[in-house]
């Protein structure tokens, strides 16, 4: 066998085993990956957007949903929303449910704001199973104000309360799930939850004077979708965003192997254990910061009362209800440190669990069942009690 011949075939050979790993791996990830590979920013529902949406501004028709287009927020709800199944409605103010509130609450009637994420809006039930109007019921003293937003950052919750919320309110209620730690350094969505749809957002980074504002680049939603139509989109966001897009060489995205190892780092670096035991790190440090910053929310909104909601994932709660771990302790010190009072739902939430026999009780797709959220207003009835003053008393 000549000397070509001896180095052609055991490359030939390894070229075939290559592809033939490239297309089982292509036949394995058709069938069982559920995530987004790098490079993010291109999955199929993102596509689907932006056809859907063009076609939407051309007819001159209102996206799918609640949410809508918010130069500053990034996005927000859109008042006199109802759902085409009538189980969701955002009022003429842009609250959640159909009730209206005065600008001043009644007499004898305590105001509570409530911001935060998907938790705190309560997605996947009905307006009357939502924890916020489960109190309501519960304390019929009480109006509760919805001002959650589903996707939201910690950022953005802080933004929204501080535009819109008017005082006087006697407790401001701040929504925490333990996944926002990654969103408070994130602007360009899909980088942070590669399998959302796009939206940009603000954010707040640390300086050396405290936090300073970053906004959203995009004045109206037709600049937005065009961007992402022109692909310019992510360089118009880069800065400040904490979260890459590739992790794979672009010479090497054909490779499906490529893609798998930059999956396997991105989603690691994603991991929020890994972000909140990390107590020196951007996304742990920044989410404090805010989280502090609505101190001076409560204090122009003149409520007595200030407290951090912390909502555990199916999956938290389920390492809760095994271990009697919580890695997410470092922020709970950190709280406690600073003085900011915090309820942290997992406690009350395993002991249901462990009645109904499973998480799965309290939990519909990704978010609270009406059950979960009527766990969250009990606990919050019975925090809110402990601080509130009998009427008339000084």
């Amino acid at each position: 066998m000549s000397v070509r011949r001896r180095v052609l075939v055991p490359l030939a050979c390894v070229l075939g085993v290559l592809l033939a790993a490239e297309l089982g791996l292509r036949v394995f990830a058709a069938r069982f990956l559920w995530r987004p590979l790098p490079p993010f920013g291109e999955a199929s529902e993102q596509r689907e957007w932006l056809e859907r949406s063009e076609r939407e501004l051309a007819a001159g028709t209102p996206p799918l949903g609640y949410s809508r287009f918010d130069s500053v927020l990034g996005w927000s709800t859109a008042p006199g929303y109802v759902s085409p199944d009538g189980r969701v409605h955002i009022n003429a103010q842009g609250l959640r449910g159909t009730r209206e509130y005065e600008a001043v609450p009644p007499p004898g009637v305590e105001r509570v704001i409530v911001c935060g994420e998907s938790f705190t809006f309560a997605e996947e039930v009905a307006d009357g199973e939502a924890w916020p109007a489960q109190l309501e019921a519960l304390v019929p003293s009480l109006e509760v104000l919805n001002y959650g937003v589903g996707g939201y950052g910690t950022d953005q919750a802080l933004l929204r309360v501080s535009r819109e919320a008017h005082g006087p309110a006697d407790a401001l209620i701040v929504g925490l799930m333990l996944e926002n730690i990654g969103r408070n350094v994130n602007r360009y969505r899909p980088l942070w939850y590669p399998r959302s749809q796009p939206a940009a957002k603000p954010r707040y980074v640390l300086g050396a004077d405290g936090l300073e504002f970053v906004a959203q680049p995009f004045a109206t939603r037709e600049e937005f979708v065009g961007a992402v139509r022109a692909g310019t989109v992510r360089a118009r966001l880069a800065e400040h965003e904490r979260w890459a897009d590739a992790y794979v060489p672009a010479r090497l995205r054909w490779s499906l192997l490529a893609r798998l190892a930059g999956a396997q780092r991105a989603y690691a670096e994603r991991d929020p254990e890994r972000l909140w035991r990390d107590i020196e790190g951007e996304p742990f440090r920044t989410t404090l910061a805010l989280l502090e910053a609505f101190r001076g929310v409560a204090q122009g909104l003149r409520a007595e009362q200030l407290v951090v909601l912390v909502f555990p994932s199916g999956g938290d709660l389920a390492g809760f209800v095994e271990r009697d771990e919580r890695y997410w302790s470092s922020l709970l010190d950190a709280l406690a440190a600073r003085h900011l009072a915090v309820l942290d739902l997992t406690p009350p939430l395993a002991v249901a669990a462990r009645e109904a026999g499973g998480v799965d009780a309290l939990y519909l797709d990704s978010h609270l069942s009406p059950r979960g959220n009527q766990i969250v207003a009990q606990a919050l009835a019975a925090w809110l009690a402990q601080g509130r003053k009998p009427p008339g008393s000084k």
